[in-house]
């Protein structure tokens, strides 16, 4: 009788251990999957912003080669900033607003048209990145203000992409995406958008 009572109570005893182990198990294993679930958002937004890197060099080097348009545009609206005082959209993915090509290839162009056509190649190239709701544009600080070029040669242009951020409330904590960067304070951006900036002197 005595052997009998002894048995059961170790069989109850073994059968907590499992639980236990179970339980813990259990807590790791949903630790580590919140883990992958993070790095895994980190790897999104790391790829997004490669990607606005290499689409800013493009757009910085299409710029660089076409100089001698900042030579001759006094003559009309700066095609790369459209005399904005403000950040001028190159495109716009969410309001479907992508230029049109303006110069064929190998037929002769004006400095102006090839500017358009940068463009429009960019955009192209940023239709193909499928970010979500993504935008590029552009903006010229002028050096000198007198003499009535927009874009004086010399002068700075600021050159952005931006598209929507996301964020996982289970990881993050967070409800939605939001930043607080020079693109919500200089853009004027919403608080939702994830964005790289360049910088460059023509």
């Amino acid at each position: 009788m005595t052997n009998k009572l002894k048995y059961k109570r170790q069989a109850a005893f073994s059968l907590m251990e499992v639980l236990i182990t179970i339980l813990v198990v259990s807590i790791g294993l949903l630790g580590f999957a919140a883990l992958q679930i993070n790095a895994l958002n980190s790897s999104i937004d790391t790829f997004s912003r490669s990607q606005a890197v290499l689409l800013l060099e493009d757009a910085s080097a299409r710029i660089r080669n076409n100089r001698a348009y900042t030579y001759t545009d006094k003559i009309e609206a700066n095609a790369y900033t459209n005399n904005s005082a403000d950040f001028f959209t190159w495109c716009d993915i969410e309001k479907n607003s992508i230029p049109k090509a303006s110069c064929a290839a190998g037929s002769s162009c004006t400095y102006s048209k090839l500017a358009k056509e940068d463009i429009y190649q960019v955009c192209q190239s940023l239709v193909n990145t499928k970010l979500p709701n993504a935008i590029i544009g552009s903006k010229c600080f002028d050096r000198d203000t007198s003499d009535g070029d927009s874009c004086s040669v010399g002068s700075r242009l600021s050159i952005y992409m931006a598209w929507k951020g996301f964020a996982r409330k289970d990881v993050s904590g967070q409800e939605n995406y939001n930043q607080n960067t020079r693109c919500q304070t200089e853009v004027s951006l919403g608080n939702d958008y994830a964005c790289v900036q360049l910088e460059m002197v023509p």
